[in-house]
């Protein structure tokens, strides 16, 4: 039940914790240590492994991701839209919202796309003539007030289909090159307060998460 859903758009390796705090996080390499990864990774970790996906997920920050979402919501999010979230959001996702939900997930992925990544409909798209990186994502928005914990509840119950449902191998026909596929997860958080409405208190935690696929000839 995605109570009151409202915002924009994954798994059992999990990788490493960290503080819990929204928005900005120091980097190692390519990697953030906001630990929100990890805790969407520990909301997965029974259904992979009954479902036989746990050794092809991983859960690990990634920086440019973050970057990629700060970005976005300097550009995006005026202090209305804060106080919109503030006053009526709890959780909600780019399918309950065409216009600012719909905006913020559409920037994020033009701004990732830049790189050398291609967008997949969904994990359980096979790709039979390309063995390269490929990514699905989805970005979301909550109250602030709201646990992260619990927002990551939410999200995972919005993404389970896909986890669980994640292609293992192309199951290649005669002539196509056989391949076995590999997910990261990646969630970023930047948390936005309310600063220019005197009867307004709150924030706005804008949230995306990333799982980039990866192929390597069976």
């Amino acid at each position: 039940a995605l109570a009151g859903i409202m915002a924009v758009s994954m798994l059992a390796g999990c990788k490493d914790g960290g503080n819990s705090n929204s928005g900005s996080s120091s980097s190692e390499d390519t990697s953030t240590t906001s630990g929100y990864s990890a805790m969407l990774g520990q909301k997965a970790a029974s259904d992979l492994k009954k479902n036989d996906r746990d050794e092809i997920f991983t859960f690990a920050d990634n920086a440019d991701d973050q970057k990629i979402l700060e970005k976005i919501v300097l550009r995006n999010v005026a202090d209305q839209n804060v106080v919109d979230v503030v006053k009526g959001i709890y959780v909600n996702n780019r399918q309950n919202d065409t216009s600012f939900a719909g905006k913020l997930d559409t920037a994020f992925k033009t701004e990732k796309d830049k790189g050398t990544y291609g967008v997949i409909g969904g994990l359980a798209t096979n790709n039979y003539d390309s063995q390269n990186s490929t990514y699905f994502a989805e970005v979301y928005v909550a109250n602030g007030s709201v646990a992260m914990d619990v927002v990551m509840d939410e999200i995972y119950e919005d993404l389970k289909d896909q986890f669980v449902g994640a292609v293992k191998t192309n199951n290649a026909t005669s002539g196509t090159t056989k391949l076995n596929y590999e997910y990261t997860v990646s969630v970023s958080v930047v948390n936005k307060p309310v600063t220019g409405n005197t009867l307004v208190n709150g924030s706005a935690n804008f949230i995306a998460v990333t799982v980039t696929r990866t192929a390597e000839v069976a």
